[in-house]
């Protein structure tokens, strides 16, 4: 738990075994994981995974309406108080590389995969579904998405913890991109 930086200075994070989200620190409270939805008619020892009770927010991670699958994992959005976020398919180590552009979230499954994002042609960079994020904060968190989230990144209790990515207030495009590693990228560029 907490927020997680590795020896280079990267923000890194994975999952339990499902989606990681990647979603704007200005709605990051909004998203309820595996607690029903606010409101929600919940029947008496009702607990996530009964079938028998409303749906979380994870459930729409681990099924976001559109969805790209890659070799590993995969790439999709769900809506968050109106606001798109990021599904990443997979439990995968993802980290983020900052560059002069914005960044590049890269999510290897091997020790030894190429995961440099200037190796991939630029035809080979694609869109899936909402192809531009817009931040008021200029922040990103990205966690498993069975946990709550928080605006505090330090309240957000996921055991795998916190990566923060901070680009700027803005809209920024995101693309998507595999190689032939199974490495997947998701690159930021500002619009």
């Amino acid at each position: 738990m907490g927020t997680n930086i590795d020896e280079s200075g990267r923000p890194w994070t994975l999952s339990g075994g499902g989606p990681v989200i990647v979603i704007p620190a200005e709605v990051a409270e909004h998203w309820r994981g595996t607690l029903p939805p606010v409101g929600a008619e919940v029947p008496a020892g009702w607990t996530w995974g009964n079938a028998d009770g409303p749906e979380c927010d994870y459930d729409r991670a681990c099924a976001p309406a559109s969805h790209e699958p890659t070799p590993y994992g995969g790439f999709g959005w769900v809506d968050v108080h109106n606001t798109p976020a990021l599904i990443l398919n997979g439990e995968i180590l993802t980290r983020f590389d900052a560059d002069a552009e914005g960044g590049v979230l890269v999510r290897c499954s091997i020790d030894e995969a190429d995961d440099d994002p200037g190796r991939i042609p630029a035809a080979d960079w694609r869109s899936v579904g909402a192809d531009v994020i817009a931040l008021t904060d200029g922040r990103l968190y990205m966690f498993d998405s069975a946990a709550a989230g928080a605006t505090d990144p330090n309240r957000i209790t996921a055991d795998d913890g916190v990566g923060i990515i901070t680009l700027s207030p803005g809209s920024w495009q995101v693309e998507f991109a595999t190689n032939g590693d199974e490495t997947d990228f998701i690159r930021f560029r500002r619009i």
